[in-house]
C-alpha cells in the first residue's frame, strides 16, 4: 500500500522546513503514520492549519508567527 501525505511548510524565512504543518518534529511516530495514513490533501490541510493561526496571502503559505508580525 501507498500512501502520500501533504505537509504545509511556512513560505517566509521558514523555506528550509523549520516551521510546518503539522508539526513533525514535536510528533511521535505513531501520529506521523497516522498524517500518512488519512493521507490529507492541500485543501484540508490547510483548513485544519488555519484553525490554529496560518494563513495564505497571495498564494503564500504563512505560520501563525508571520501571520501575526503582519508578514
Amino acid at each position: 500500500m501507498i500512501n502520500k501525505s501533504s505537509i504545509l511548510f511556512c513560505d517566509n524565512e521558514h523555506g528550509t522546513g523549520d516551521v510546518c504543518f503539522p508539526d513533525i518534529d514535536n510528533m511521535d511516530a505513531f501520529q506521523i503514520k497516522q498524517a500518512f495514513i488519512e493521507g490529507n490533501d492541500a485543501k484540508h490541510l490547510r483548513k485544519e492549519a488555519k484553525k490554529l493561526g496560518w494563513g495564505r496571502v497571495n498564494g503564500c503559505d504563512y505560520c501563525p508567527a508571520c501571520m501575526e508580525s503582519g508578514i
